[in-house]
């Protein structure tokens, strides 16, 4: 027996309209809401997505070269140039010549920027384990894993 009931929330309240229950719009929403976290945190540390990437990436790997820091993060290496020269301004990086390749630049973070790198990750964990409070932990690398799956099938991403 069917139910001539309409159980859909009423008109103007979130997930009224049926776009509103599409995975896509629940995925830009979800996102929205971390961006938002996420670049408040950034501004606050006055610190762009770039110098957030490497600043993990190398607290992550130790030094690197500035080309190998440029593929690891995404971005062009002439666009490396200006962001490295703003972290090496700001005391978080320090950039010297490779003794073995004269040409090449290796960056490694200061003590500043281990400092900095500790403080993104705890704060990132922060916000992650905030936007993530109603789901039990299950849920969560089960959410963690779906992620995975869709941005991996949808080629290379930074």
């Amino acid at each position: 027996m069917t139910s001539d009931v309409d159980d859909s929330p009423p008109p103007g309240t979130p997930g009224a309209l049926g776009f509103q229950r599409t995975t896509s719009w629940l995925l830009a929403g979800a996102g929205k809401l971390v961006l938002q976290r996420w670049t408040g945190m950034l501004a606050r540390l006055e610190l762009t997505s770039s110098q957030f990437k490497l600043l993990l990436t190398l607290d992550e790997t130790g030094p690197l070269g500035q080309q190998r820091l440029a593929d690891l993060i995404g971005i062009d290496p002439r666009n490396a140039v200006p962001i490295i020269e703003t972290s090496v301004a700001q005391g978080l990086l320090i950039r010297q010549v490779d003794p073995a390749d004269r040409r090449r630049r290796v960056l490694e973070l200061t003590p500043t920027g281990r400092r900095r790198a500790t403080k993104l990750k705890s704060l990132s964990a922060e916000i992650e384990d905030e936007l993530l409070a109603p789901l039990d932990p299950a849920d969560r690398i089960a959410l963690r894993r779906m992620l995975h799956a869709l941005l991996d099938a949808s080629g290379p991403h930074s």
